[in-house]
């Protein structure tokens, strides 16, 4: 059943209000493609939504963090994990995905973004990149922080995308990856004592 004028204007509603947390030119952006949603497409949306729920079905981000597809991880924290964009705005375009799921920029762990830091260091000194944009972005139902490295020209989230090829991902994942140092644990060596090294006092007796 095709969707009434009054339901469609009250869908795009909820759509708007779900974005309003974002930066301002990514939210410009979203309320424009919400604003350009057609009824059909709306419908569409509506019965995706459903059989996702019935199914319960996965995302993708859940699915990284789990193991359950392939990815790159460049590094880890106890609260989260950072894997390379497969289709990023720039070599060494890396994502930093909560390990719980966030649904809200503010509720973001501050480790999060102390390992976000810690990458654009690691890009800037191995790819040479000049600087990095990190940004928060709401994508498949979560907040994650994008590493945009910026070598040249100014970058961000709307910036048009690269389809890398897994050798040039391999590539750039042996050179920024981070390898957490194992401290190997001190062994104390115990001296063995030579029997002819020691010397025995007696006390003398006197007859």
């Amino acid at each position: 059943m095709a969707l009434t004028a009054e339901q469609v204007e009250e869908l795009k509603s909820q759509l708007k209000s779900q974005v309003q947390h974002l930066p301002e030119s990514q939210k410009h952006s979203a309320l424009k493609q919400i604003d350009s949603l057609s009824s059909g497409a709306l419908e569409a949306m509506i019965i995706q939504q459903k059989e996702g729920k019935n199914k319960n079905q996965k995302g993708v981000f859940r699915a990284v963090v789990d193991g359950e597809i392939k990815s790159y991880i460049v590094a880890e924290n106890k609260d989260s994990i950072a894997v390379l964009d497969i289709k990023p705005i720039s070599n060494g375009h890396s994502i930093i995905i909560p390990k719980k799921p966030v649904t809200e920029a503010k509720s973001i762990p501050n480790s999060c973004f102390s390992l976000a830091k810690k990458i654009a260091k690691k890009i800037s000194k191995k790819l040479n990149a000049k600087s990095s944009e990190i940004q928060t972005e709401y994508k498949f139902g979560e907040m994650v922080i994008n590493i945009i490295p910026v070598y040249d020209k100014s970058l961000n989230l709307l910036s048009p995308r690269i389809d890398a090829k897994e050798k040039e991902l391999e590539e750039t994942y042996e050179k920024i990856k981070i390898i957490k140092k194992i401290r190997a644990p001190r062994v104390k060596i115990k001296k063995e004592i030579k029997k002819e090294n020691l010397i025995l006092k007696l006390n003398r007796k006197i007859p």
